[in-house]
């Protein structure tokens, strides 16, 4: 592991000062999150904010993700669910748990990790869909999920203001890269990146910096 028993204590007890201090600083509530990973979801928490992006509690293969990027409207129209044995993805996929796996018209999968049903997962997703602001955004890759170079140069091209793509290896030739150290052994980031990623990142500097665009 990236990070072990005794250092995620230690993390967990710098957050009971830490996240306070963002919450103060914050001066953006209403920022959209588009992660690809449960990284949103506790960003989302520890600031107290209203989920205006439906990326909370589940994760998007990094394909399928930048393809919603590079094209917005992908996101509209039912979800239908497959069992996740049917996932295109399935043998990149590490979690062993079943749980709802949604599909957009356009093929993209949606898998939701943290949700016990079909519906809880299709309600949630319809109901936060449509309260994404992509002008007002903030978006997250991460180095996980069997990603390629050239899935990461399609991020690293998109025109968001305001995107961040976390490492376990160093990619100076990205512009949007943050390497992220502790995850080095690995070559790719993993789970805890919520409890390292503002060492090298400032969230809240770059929430409040959409600020002055809109």
């Amino acid at each position: 592991m990236a990070v072990n028993n005794f250092q995620n204590m230690l993390l967990d007890m710098q957050a009971l000062w830490l996240h306070p201090l963002w919450r103060r600083r914050l001066r953006n509530p209403r920022v959209s999150i588009i992660s690809n990973d449960c990284w949103g979801g506790f960003m989302y928490r520890y600031l107290h904010l209203p989920f205006n992006s439906p990326f909370i509690g589940l994760f998007v293969m990094p394909e399928d993700f930048v393809r919603i990027l590079e094209d917005p409207s992908l996101l509209i129209g039912e979800l239908r669910f497959i069992p996740k044995a049917e996932s295109r993805h399935l043998h990149n996929i590490n979690h062993t748990s079943t749980y709802p796996v949604g599909v957009l018209p356009c093929g993209v999968e949606i898998h939701f990790l943290h949700y016990g049903s079909e519906q809880e997962a299709r309600e949630k997703w319809s109901k936060r869909v449509g309260r994404i602001d992509w002008n007002n955004a903030i978006v997250k890759l991460s180095d996980n999920y069997a990603i390629t170079d050239e899935i990461m140069q399609r991020f690293d091209a998109l025109p968001y203001p305001q995107k961040v793509l976390f490492t376990g290896s160093p990619h100076p030739e990205l512009r949007s890269a943050i390497f992220l150290p502790e995850f080095r052994k690995e070559g790719v980031t993993g789970e805890r990146i919520h409890k390292i990623s503002h060492k090298y990142w400032d969230f809240v500097t770059h929430a409040n910096a959409l600020l002055c665009r809109n």
